[in-house]
């Protein structure tokens, strides 16, 4: 945003408007010697008024929106305007000048506003303004147009007075890194944003909505915004101006701000030219910066005590800057000897002798030195802003006010660098070099205070002897850029009445900015035009005037304002015709001062040259005065005395009266057509010549009154004509296009009483003024010599004149405008503008007597002839000489179809000339073409023989961007095919759809078939784009899934049941349940199996022996089987609904209630359970779940519930509790609640897995009194909390190997009891938590881990596992538990069973994956009954199980794999009751243990199976594991269990169905479900809480997520599996003695989302697709595909290598795992979905699930007979795509009869092909095809004919190449255009031409050929013309050397002729003519 002080103060962002140009109104200073020319020209301004002004719209009545906002707030509440926020303090009706006077310190009376364009970048084209308004504490935002509705986005009320506010644009970027990094340019994410400053406190306000408040270190005097943030000026106090300092205790007063919550960083200054650099901080109390802009990014300073401006360049600092400012060090070594001169030494002339270019840089050497104040200080000095801002939107107050009471000594560390102006400076001479500094080191740099920006010195303006000071200081500083873009700065001095423009410009290499002289325009008040290359100038008679850089246009007509003079203008010094311009360089006294008519140009009659300047000078008549005041008929004359707020071409005027008013200044063309021809001529053209060019076409346009009924095109050419010495109105063809088109007489009265142009000249021709001053007035305006037409006398025969503007440039103008007719000719959209632009070229090329360009325009045109024909050339030859002819015109015209039809042939081809920027389409359409019909890439492009870059007039050559991007594409795609190279590049070139649809049909085509041969299956890792080009919806969508950042989100329709009775499950996806299990009601009989919301029903039927007593009995215990089952649903539930709710932030997440109603003994984990599983429904992703959030979700009361408990740990399972603030957590914990403590812990270290974060190890440490100092206090800590903080130790280090953790975990394994009553009870479930957690952080580590060997872990590991004595404790323990337990009695032997479990899972976690022999052997099972008598049953299966782990890639799912790890004397003797004498080997045989033991070993088998397979629904381990599911299913039911026992047997049975859940986990198998459900009805009495906790988790497994969700295999994931499914399952719901139950809900860090939801891209619903899975190649097995219909789950991916959408009713989507991982783990993240396109020919599965329809579009695919006897019923039977079936029902009905009928079967065939063939999208193209061929005779050009030719060289020609060439591997299926239809075209085309070749007409040809000559009629000549292009007939002037009359065989003719490259059946044509004229 731009902004001055002036518009600061009052309006801020200005608003601009569009002119045009007029005669002028000269300034009543300029005339003093010529009374009689001041007459006639007053004479002539009398006469015609404002009617060759430039017409502004009509003027709107502006009044701020916010102070109407406002205004009506205060009415609408009633209270006066005073008392009302937004407006208190203020008088509305306060005029706007008596704005200005208002002091900025007064916060009652400050009202300003800024005005910017629209800042959305949303893709839409809308232009509309956006105003903030700002009054005294209140700022209202507001969009809209002033003339249309207005909407109030935001209005903000302060409690202090506002200085600024404004749009700022932060960034989101790493403040945090190196401050020494070097940065070039910004990074991060742009935050547009409203800043509002006030004096010590920045509010910022995000769109997004964010608020962010932030207390400034200083007082603030004003703010600017910059492309990178915000740049604060510190307030300067008076005490710091008057009070004598050292440079070195000045503080910087220029900082910057790139996010809110960063620190104010100082600005670096640097100035300095060749030999001296100088570097520091901005210190200078009187520089004030005035004005900011961003592109390019500038800051305007102002001296206030020297009264200069000066420019300078903002960008990043580099890094040796930092360094330098930050140790206040100067670059330069030479300045260090040099003498202390008075501070301003500068004003006494120092600089006043020095070049442009040295004061341009400004070199430093010379300015005033002093001593270094910074000698022998310490290099690093204590700064009050060393701090950390805490990272929060809402700051402290009192703080900020803290920081900021003494603005002087805080707003940087002192002492500081003593940066000034670069007018006047000290510095400091003690230095040392760059070089020897940078050896030095910079680590002392102060970080908080490390400067992010500097100021690089461009240009101040020259020193003047008349000093003003701070009455020199500019009220508006802007940028504007004329319509050659050159760039000006502009200030304008209000009080001088100058505006000063600098022109300034980039560097040849673009690494700095080179500021030219001065300019001086004697204006008011001036504004910019952004959108229009102009600004707006108020000038000395307060006219409105526009100009273009410095070149004036025309003056501006505001309908009902009246121009005024003042009679007290100062008159200028030096005569107006001195030729010294002013310049920096001059002294002011001897410069020239640009008035309004000195830089006038020219264009157009009406304006004065320098011949006619005088006229200025002369004094003003009576008539041309202008009066001050005055009253009309309406009422008093309103003048314009200021003027405001633009904004592209609209800005606001004041007015007197206290009035403003809003309006617009046209544009230069609205026609497209007629902006590029401008744009190719301001190209070719000198810049004064397309200067004059578009100002007098600017004026000739935008004339009061317009140009009437004539077309803009048709203006347009006359203008230029005219301009080219052109008689208008002596040419034929205007004349022909005025009799085409008259006008009404209504409208011809009307356009001549509003521009009265032919009056106006009628008037001037007949009066003596004209005879008089005709010599002085016309040369210089139009280059006219009138001495000349009157001397001939003959006015009838009309020439060319000579002077002319653009009359030496007519070959250059042709030429361009050729190249643009050409661009033209490619798209369909501009074909009639093609014929008008060629129209014009004809009859210049017939002047310039250019014989091969009229030939081609004929040909393309044949009724040019005619017209022309009869039209006597203005244009003699001798005027030839005169010309200047281009170095880039060619002889032969350029022909971009001639171009392309030679390429298609493959035929070599000149180099096509094309002018940067403008040229696009054809430069694109050229190198698309040469990608897609070059068969080597790396010969296919050369520059020099492909196109011919014109030289642009006056500007440096540069390479274009398009070729710069083929250059790139080329190398970095060498593996494509053609096809694939032309549409991915088409792509990178920014080629839409639009563009390809704006082709021509045989341009395009072409281009259509490269994009048909990638559609079917185009590679996946190609941009979004190309698959739009493509028409590939579904695969444009997803590409667009990694950035999209909402979710799509299901509702189902269950949702609003769930409101009414919430069971926790209403929330499901139902269709995607419906598609994944759609024959049976499995997921509602899970739903039923898991609801506790009802009460359960106890069906008991009393037998007749019992008694009532008896089963009232009986009943209580059912009711208390069946409430431990309810208490153990939840965990199951948790299961099934994980991640598949997104909450309502507003309301509280609602937990289904747990009914145990009946006799329950009272439980906390139940309810714990419940609150976890409705905390898992919570999705991951939802950026709304917030510290608020969960507090707001806290139960009522002082009292924390179990359940919000476990609320906390779901949320950390998901990772949302990490969001949630120290404080809270804090509070949590201190309520002392168990439960809560738990929940919190676990969940916190779930959330923070694997990182080592810092704090949350400080608050788990605090419960393990390991990790706490051996001094410190005993804290009381519940020994739940003990474990749980020791679990969240292992998940926060997990896979870490931190060697102090895993010591202390390692001792607190084998922890013994304390000898007070601490430690004693549970000590099984702390051990086995150690031992888990030790597991985690060494995971996978084994004995390689480094810096651990000297701990002996593994051994020590075994030592707990297998017994032995115990090792003395060390370190703290030593003395803590040097005292026995008073409570247990332990020997000197480890207690191996509680050590057991947790050493044995952590030797098999510590090794895993690692196969160690040696560990393996350990956790083998003993073989002997003498060893299994020292091992209990139980820790067989965890030994077991912990094998499997080391053992890991050698697990086999089969049943053989599990019987090799039973012991063969387990084998032998397990489950036999009755041994026989021989078999009876050994007495002492045990049979009991051997059972058990085999039941444990089978058990830990299946579990290491279950775990290595784990969502992979392998079949094999599927089986084997349900068999042994079923074995001790049926083992329970037998007498011979008994060996076992029934405990055994269970947690057996327990083991096993989870291991087989884990493998089927989200598949939701029905055998599985089965036997789980049997084990849910299962209510004998026997029957414990971890049974049914099993069962319902195994449920929960398989319906995992909802069907989304499975399981990973990675090593995290099975170590926190087997923390959830730890075989021990608790014996009632309060049992934690051996295992916490908090830890059966860690399988949700193994939980992963793996489900492939086909979504159809067309209607949006999910349906089903075939998929192709093809497996990677391991050593189990090779390379192989699967197939799947999907939705479904898919394997992991490490195991997958490509995933494909196959079959033959949905397009091809292939994902490769190496190159599309984003994309497939975006579709995990959106709920699964992949986008599919189903087939034109097809039904989905749901319409027709066995394809039998589908069938018939099979068969019209080989039959075509059919195709014209089907209605729209028979194709609607096999698709249901809406567009073709209403195509078909409106435009494929059957007709009887008639021309209808041939098109209803035209258009059936056309549409039953592009059906079946699978190119719907093609179908319009076909029928155009059709339309081109039956058009060819109507057509009067022959621009059909080049379409037809196109399409049959490609389809001819071109296309077998390629097949052969560089596409061979592309999959299509055929060809978009059929042969029948590329024959049947061919045949109709030669049969028409040959039908007209008849023996006069072949006399006619010959003709032609021969002499040139061309037929006498309209018609003869099209035949002619068309007979031409289609056989590629040379020109007469290229066949002028050939003797064609003795060619009459076709050898000969093929001799002659073969250069021209013609085809065969062209030299049969030709050698039948000539042989039939001989």
């Amino acid at each position: 945003m731009h902004k001055s002080p002036r518009e600061s103060a009052e309006v801020a962002n200005p608003c601009a408007q569009k002119s045009r140009r007029a005669p002028q109104k000269f300034n009543v200073c300029q005339y003093s010697a010529f009374p009689f020319d001041s007459f006639a020209t007053a004479a002539l301004e009398e006469h015609r008024g404002t009617k060759a002004m430039i017409a502004a719209s009509e003027p709107h009545e502006f009044i701020p929106f916010g102070r109407q906002f406002s205004r009506g707030q205060s009415d609408r509440t009633g209270q006066p305007a005073s008392q009302q926020g937004e407006t208190a303090g203020i008088d509305l009706d306060l005029p706007i000048t008596a704005l200005r006077e208002v002091n900025i310190s007064d916060a009652s009376q400050k009202e300003f506003w800024h005005i910017s364009q629209n800042r959305k970048t949303d893709g839409k084209d809308l232009d509309y303004d956006e105003e903030i308004y700002i009054k005294g504490t209140a700022v209202v935002w507001s969009r809209g147009c002033q003339s249309q509705a207005r909407l109030v986005q935001k209005s903000y009320q302060l409690d202090s007075p506002i200085i600024e506010a404004e749009w700022v644009t932060f960034r989101l970027q790493d403040t945090k890194g190196d401050p020494l990094e070097e940065r070039t340019h910004q990074t991060g994410d742009a935050v547009p944003s409203i800043c509002i400053t006030q004096a010590a406190v920045l509010n910022v306000f995000t769109e997004g909505g964010d608020q962010f408040t932030a207390s400034l270190p200083f007082q603030v005097s004003h703010s600017w915004s910059m492309d990178q943030g915000l740049l604060l000026e510190r307030s300067v106090s008076n005490q710091e101006i008057t009070s004598p300092k050292r440079e070195s205790e000045c503080l910087p007063t220029l900082f910057s701000l790139q996010h809110p919550l960063d620190e104010p960083a100082p600005v670096i200054c640097k100035t300095g030219g060749v030999g001296s650099t100088k570097i520091g901080f901005m210190t200078d109390y009187s520089q004030q910066v005035i004005f900011t802009t961003s592109d390019p990014s500038l800051v305007v300073t102002f001296d206030s005590a020297m009264g200069l401006h000066t420019v300078w360049l903002l960008r990043y600092a580099a890094a040796e800057e930092i360094c330098v400012a930050s140790k206040i060090l100067d670059l330069n070594t030479t300045a260090a000897n040099h003498a202390q001169t008075p501070r301003h030494s500068y004003s006494s002339g120092t600089l006043a002798g020095l070049s442009t270019s040295a004061q341009s840089r400004l070199s430093l050497s010379s300015l005033s030195p002093s001593a270094s104040p910074y000698r022998g200080l310490p290099s690093r000095i204590a700064s009050p802003l060393v701090f950390s801002r805490p990272q929060s939107p809402a700051l402290s107050v009192m703080a900020a006010l803290s920081r900021t009471q003494s603005p002087a000594t805080s707003a940087l560390y002192s002492p500081a660098s003593s940066m000034i102006s670069p007018a006047r400076s000290t510095w400091s001479p003690g230095g040392m070099s760059m070089t020897s500094f940078l050896n030095t080191t910079c680590g002392e740099v102060m970080e908080p205070l490390a400067p992010d920006f500097c100021l690089e010195h461009c240009w101040t303006e020259p020193v003047i002897s008349n000093r003003e000071g701070i009455l020199g200081k500019a009220t508006r500083v802007f940028l504007t850029t004329d319509i050659c873009q050159q760039r000006y700065l502009c200030y304008l001095l209000q009080h001088r009445h100058q505006l000063k423009c600098v022109k300034f410009g980039r560097s040849n290499d673009q690494s700095h900015l080179i500021f030219g002289t001065i300019s001086i325009l004697m204006v008011k008040d001036a504004v910019p035009l952004q959108s229009l290359d102009m600004m707006v100038v108020l000038d000395l008679s307060n006219s409105l005037v526009l100009y273009t850089g410095l070149v004036k246009i025309g003056k501006v007509h505001v309908s009902g304002i009246l121009p005024s003079l003042s009679s007290s203008l100062p008159r200028p010094s030096t005569p107006l015709d001195s030729p010294a311009p002013l310049t920096s360089s001059r002294p002011s006294s001897s410069a020239q001062v640009i008035m309004d008519e000195v830089v006038m140009l020219s264009p157009v009659p009406g304006f004065l040259g320098d011949s006619g300047a005088k006229l200025q000078e002369s004094a003003c008549s009576d008539e041309f005065s202008f009066h001050p005041g005055g009253t009309s008929s309406s009422g008093p004359t309103r003048h314009i005395i200021g003027l405001r707020d633009p904004v592209a071409n609209r800005f606001t005027v004041e007015l007197t009266g206290e009035t403003m008013l809003r309006m617009s200044i046209p544009e230069v063309t609205s026609s497209p057509v007629v902006q590029m021809c401008l744009n190719a001529l301001k190209y070719v053209l000198p810049r004064d010549m397309a200067m004059q060019l578009v100002t007098r076409w600017y004026n000739t346009h935008n004339a009061p009154g317009g140009p009437g009924s004539q077309s803009e095109g048709l203006v347009f050419a006359k203008c230029l004509l005219g301009m080219m010495g052109y008689n208008i109105e002596k040419l034929a063809v205007f004349q022909q296009q005025d009799i085409d088109s008259p006008a009404s007489p209504a409208v011809a009265t009307k356009k001549h009483k509003t521009s009265g142009l032919d009056e106006d000249w009628d008037y001037l021709l007949g009066s003596t003024y004209h005879r008089l001053a005709c010599p002085t007035l016309l040369e210089p305006l139009c280059g006219a010599q009138p001495h000349a037409l009157s001397a001939s006398g003959d006015m009838n025969q009309a020439k060319i004149d000579t002077g002319a503007a653009l009359f030496t440039h007519i070959p250059a103008v042709v030429f361009a405008l050729h190249l643009i007719y050409e661009e033209l000719k490619l798209t369909r959209f501009h074909a009639d503008s093609a014929q008008d632009l060629a129209t014009i070229l004809y009859q210049v090329a017939s002047d310039l007597k250019w014989t091969a360009y009229v030939d081609y325009y004929y040909r393309g045109h044949p009724d040019l002839h005619q017209v022309v024909r009869q039209q006597v050339s203005q244009m003699s030859p001798e005027l030839y000489a005169q010309m200047q002819q281009p170095a880039c015109f060619t002889s032969t015209p350029p022909s971009m179809a001639r171009w392309l039809y030679g390429s298609l042939r493959g035929l070599p081809q000149e180099p096509y000339p094309c002018i940067d920027d403008i040229c696009t389409t054809s430069y694109k359409i050229m190198m698309l073409y040469s990608l897609y019909l070059s068969q080597d890439i790396s010969k296919m492009w050369n520059p020099k023989t492909s196109f011919r870059r014109l030289s642009a007039a006056g500007q440096p050559a540069k390479l274009s961007d398009a070729r710069v991007q083929l250059d790139d594409f080329i190398r970095s795609h060498v593996d494509l095919n053609s096809a694939e190279r032309t549409v991915l590049f088409m792509t990178t070139i920014g080629f839409t759809l639009r563009d390809l649809e704006a082709l021509q049909l045989g341009v395009a085509l072409p281009l259509c078939e490269a994009i048909y041969r990638c559609r079917e299956n185009p590679p996946s890792s190609w941009p979004e784009a190309a698959y739009v080009l493509m028409k590939r919806q579904d695969l444009s969508a997803q590409a667009r899934l990694p950035r999209d950042k909402k979710r799509r989100h299901m509702e189902s329709s269950a949702d609003k049941e769930s409101k009414q009775e919430d069971d926790g499950m209403g929330h499901l996806d139902q269709e995607l349940l419906r598609l994944r299990f759609p024959d049976d009601l499995r997921v509602q009989e899970v739903r039923r199996l898991l609801q506790s919301s009802k009460p359960a029903r106890i069906a008991l039927v009393q037998k007749p022996e019992v008694s009532d007593h008896e089963f009232i009995e009986e009943q209580e215990m059912r009711l208390l089987v069946v409430s431990q089952r309810t208490m153990a649903l939840s965990i199951g539930r948790g299961m099934f609904t994980l991640c598949t709710s997104h909450p309502v932030v507003t309301e509280m997440l609602p937990i289904p209630k747990l009914n145990l109603s009946g006799r329950a003994p009272p439980s906390s984990w139940p309810s714990f359970h419940n609150g976890v599983a409705a905390g898992l429904k919570i999705a991951p992703g939802c950026s709304q779940i917030d510290s608020t959030w969960i507090v707001y979700n806290r139960p009522a009361g002082s009292e924390l519930t179990n359940e919000h408990a476990g609320f906390l740990m779901a949320l950390g399972l998901n990772r949302h509790l990490s969001s949630l603030s120290t404080l809270n957590v804090h509070d949590y914990l201190c309520k002392g609640h168990e439960m809560t403590s738990v929940g919190l812990l676990l969940g916190l270290a779930a959330a923070k897995r694997g990182t080592m974060d810092v704090a949350t190890t400080k608050m788990l440490s605090i419960h393990i009194s390991a990790l706490l100092p051996p001094t410190s206090t005993e804290l009381d800590i519940p020994h739940l909390v003990q474990v749980a903080a020791v679990m969240g130790i292992g998940l926060v280090y997990q896979g870490t190997a931190h060697r102090h953790i895993a010591e202390v975990l390692l001792g607190e394994i084998g922890r013994p009891p304390g000898p007070e009553l601490e430690n004693c009870t549970d000590r099984e479930s702390y051990s086995l938590a150690a031992g888990l957690s030790l597991g985690m952080v060494m995971l996978g580590h084994g004995s390689n881990a480094v810096g651990l060997s000297d701990l002996n872990m593994a051994d020590q590991l075994y030592h707990y596992m297998a017994g032995g004595y115990k090792n003395q404790p060390s370190g703290a323990n030593k003395e803590k538990f040097k005292s026995p337990c008073y409570q247990i009695k332990e020997g000197d032997q480890v207690n191996i069973d509680v050590t057991s479990p947790g050493a044995t899972l952590a030797l098999g976690l510590m090794f895993f994956q690692t196969a160690n022999r040696a560990v393996a052997q350990w956790l083998t099972a003993p073989d002997t009954q003498i060893l299994l008598d020292f091992v209990k049953p139980d820790f067989l299966l965890l030994r077991t199980l912990s094998k499997g782990l080391v053992m890991w890639n050698e697990i086999e799912p089969n049943s053989d794999w599990i019987q090799n790890n039973v012991p063969e004397i387990v084998k032998k003797y397990a489950f036999k009751r009755n041994i026989t004498a021989q078999e009876d080997m050994d007495i002492d045989i045990d049979l009991q243990k051997m059972s058990q033991a085999e039941c444990n070993i089978l058990a830990g088998a299946c579990m290491a199976m279950g775990l290595r397979f784990a969502g992979s629904a392998n079949n094999s381990a599927f089986q084997c594991l349900l068999h042994y599911a079923q074995r001790f299913s049926s083992l329970a039911s037998q007498t011979i269990s008994e060996l076992a026992g029934k405990s055994t047997i269970d947690t057996c049975q327990n083991a096993v169905l989870l291991s087989v859940a884990l493998v089927m986990a989200g598949t939701g198998n029905l055998e599985v479900l089965r036997f789980a459900r049997k084990l849910h009805f299962s209510l004998s009495n026997d029957t414990s809480y971890g049974n049914h906790m099993a069962t319902h988790m195994a449920i929960g497994l398989l319906f995992l997520g909802g069907g989304r969700y499975t399981l990973s295999t990675a090593p995290a994931s099975i170590a926190v599996l087997i923390c959830s499914l730890y075989p021990q399952f608790p014996v009632n719901s309060n049992d934690n003695r051996y295992h916490l139950q908090a830890l059966r809900h860690l399988y949700v860090l193994a939980a992963e989302p793996r489900l492939i939801l086909p979504r159809d891209v067309d209607i949006g619903k999910p349906c089903y697709a075939p998929l192709e899975i093809v497996y990677k190649e391991t050593p189990w097995y090779e390379e192989h595909t699967v197939r799947m219909l999907a939705p479904c789950i898919i394997p992991e991916l490490k195991h997958l290598k490509q995933i494909s959408v196959v079959g033959p009713r949905y397009l091809t989507v292939t994902l490769d795992t190496g190159k599309n991982l984003t994309a497939i783990e975006a579709i995990f993240r959106a709920d699964g979905t992949l986008y599919v396109k189903q087939r034109a020919g097809h039904l989905s599965y749901a319409e027709d699930p066995k394809g039998y329809k589908s069938l018939l579009a099979q068969t019209f695919t080989h039959d075509a007979s059919y195709q014209q006897s089907m209605d729209s019923e028979v194709i609607r039977s096999f698709t249901s795509d809406l567009a073709i079936l209403g195509f078909s029902r409106h435009f494929c009905q059957r007709v009887d009869g008639g021309d209808e009928s041939s098109m209803e079967s035209l258009l059936a065939s056309l549409l039953y092909e592009c059906v079946t063939k699978e190119k719907p999208w093609i179908l319009q193209s076909l029928i155009e095809v059709h339309q081109v061929i039956n058009s060819l005779v109507g057509r009067p050009d022959t621009h059909t004919l080049w379409q037809i030719k196109l399409l049959l060289a490609y389809y001819n020609h071109a296309h077998h190449r390629i097949e052969v060439g560089g596409c061979g591997h592309t999959q299509a299926k055929g060809l978009l255009l059929s042969a029948e239809m590329g024959v049947k075209m061919k045949c109709r085309v030669e049969n028409y031409l040959d039908a007209w070749l008849t023996a006069d007409n072949q006399a006619q040809l010959m003709a032609y050929l021969s002499q040139g000559t061309l037929p006498e009629t309209n018609e003869s000549c099209r035949q002619l013309a068309k007979f031409l292009v289609y056989h590629d007939i040379p020109s007469p002037l290229q066949l002028s050397g050939i003797p064609l009359q003795v060619c009459d065989s076709l050898p000969r003719l093929h001799a002659a002729l073969k250069d021209f490259n013609l085809p065969v059946s062209a030299l049969m044509k030709l050698v039948t003519i000539l042989q039939t004229a001989r």
